[in-house]
């Protein structure tokens, strides 16, 4: 892990505020899926407000790299902002970790292939290393998110709703849903105080992966399009409704069934979904 450079750092930084234990998820789960993760368990307590666990089976954090893994802007997915140009990674800036660890008590336990232990370190607001000893888990990370918000009563107060906490719990079920469509080989656990909210087994490709999502019925209604363009290169492959298909199973007026990837990033991106929707529109008006 290196720092980026001050002039990288300007052009990068997000001021990355963490607003809500989708953020959290969020974060965490791409930290695992650059870890080169196949398995990754979610469990939340409290709709996430006591505590989120990511839990992965990745490379795990090496030793050298413990010290500043969640210090601001040290990254080791990119050195430059020219990196981006071949970006491969979701997370580039450095900035999750340390953005977490400013407003909920944090642990991180990891273990790579060739540490003989597992070591769990307990982080400080600034994402420095308070303590650390040795832990029993497998090869991997898991992060412990405690008392999200504590030191902000005023974004504590907004999940003071049971309808807010369920809301967000939502969010956090479809964002998974979105990461299984998109890695069908990734395995996936959602758990909310100790029960199974959600759970996807690895499949073998994006057609399977959206039947484990969305279910059979909704697949039997859709088709798969593909499209490749040269200069500049641009590959589209997707699954559109059928033609007089059933729309209430595959309706994108439902926003809960429209996934939109870009680089397989999940993208929310309104004028994409327009743009769809005009060429679909134009091309079977009834």
């Amino acid at each position: 892990m290196k720092q980026l450079p001050p002039d990288t750092v300007r052009l990068l930084s997000s001021s990355q505020v963490i607003t809500s234990v989708l953020n959290v998820v969020k974060e965490l789960m791409e930290n695992s899926l650059d870890a080169g993760a196949s398995s990754v368990d979610i469990k939340l307590e409290n709709y996430g407000l006591d505590r989120v666990e990511v839990r992965d089976n990745g490379h795990g954090i090496k030793a050298a790299d413990t010290p500043v893994m969640a210090v601001r802007h040290f990254t080791s997915k990119i050195c430059s902002h020219e990196d981006l140009e071949r970006l491969e990674t979701y997370g580039f800036r450095g900035e999750a970790l340390g953005s977490i660890c400013a407003v909920a008590e944090v642990v991180v336990t990891t273990k790579t292939e060739e540490d003989e232990i597992s070591t769990q370190y307990t982080l400080n607001s600034t994402g420095e290393i308070v303590s650390q000893k040795p832990s029993h888990l497998g090869q991997g990370t898991t992060v412990s998110v405690l008392k999200l918000f504590k030191n902000l009563p005023v974004r504590r107060q907004y999940y003071s709703s049971t309808k807010k906490c369920k809301e967000e719990l939502k969010k956090v079920n479809e964002l998974l849903m979105a990461y299984a469509i998109i890695k069908p080989d990734l395995r996936l656990t959602l758990i909310h105080n100790k029960v199974v909210v959600w759970q996807k087994a690895k499949v073998a490709d994006h057609r399977s992966a959206l039947i484990a999502t969305l279910g059979p019925s909704t697949v039997a209604n859709l088709l798969p399009c593909h499209h490749h363009q040269e200069q500049p290169e641009i590959v589209l492959e997707g699954f559109f409704p059928k033609p007089g298909a059933d729309y209430s199973s595959t309706s994108s007026s439902n926003p809960d069934k429209t996934f939109i990837f870009v680089n397989n990033r999940p993208v929310h991106q309104k004028d994409v979904m327009k743009l769809l929707r005009q060429h679909y529109t134009a091309q079977y008006p009834d």
